[in-house]
């Protein structure tokens, strides 16, 4: 009987596995993408230029972000929200990652800001942060490190890098073509 449940387990974590190396090896290069990706708020030049590497060492990725049937259904959105990624091929620890929800209204998107807010005191350090949109607050402790900004029906989320300085750059690249 152990045996079984072993072998089932080799199994599973050897599916992950092969997953995980599909998605890594369809990656598409970044200068591939410049046209069709969502994520071009940032140049591949400006990304270079705060990583640290060459614009050859980056790719770039982007996703839907699974989202509630119900705020689809609801219309709380105007679009989808979605990741994106930059990231240098050569040192995975840079890297560009922010998500981006565009809401119906900038009503809606206080609210989903406020919970957002709300739900990061909850679990970490929460500090306001001026002068990053119409409102935005830095969430984070020693396993994190969240920047979070509002402008009018736009709420992005910057998941790396982890430094802050570096985080209001990537928001300043960001809100100046997302939000105009």
């Amino acid at each position: 009987m152990k045996c079984r449940g072993l072998l089932r387990l080799s199994t599973i974590s050897i599916l992950f596995f092969t997953l995980g190396l599909l998605c890594i090896n369809s990656e598409i290069p970044a200068s591939e993408t410049a046209g069709i990706d969502r994520c071009g708020s940032i140049s591949l030049e400006e990304a270079a230029a705060l990583l640290g590497v060459s614009v050859d060492d980056l790719a770039r990725s982007s996703s839907d972000l699974m989202v509630s049937p119900d705020d689809l259904r609801d219309k709380i959105y105007k679009e989808t929200p979605y990741n994106c990624s930059i990231r240098a091929k050569s040192n995975l620890l840079k890297s560009i990652t922010y998500v981006t929800y565009v809401y119906s209204d900038p009503v809606q998107a206080r609210i989903e800001f406020n919970r957002m807010r709300d739900g990061f005191e909850s679990v970490s350090r929460v500090d306001e942060v001026p002068d990053a949109g119409d409102e935005a607050f830095l969430a984070g402790d020693q396993r994190f490190h969240r920047l979070i900004v509002k402008k009018g029906d736009t709420v992005i989320d910057i998941l790396s890098p982890a430094d802050f300085t570096l985080q209001k750059q990537v928001v300043h690249y960001i809100l100046e073509t997302e939000t105009n």
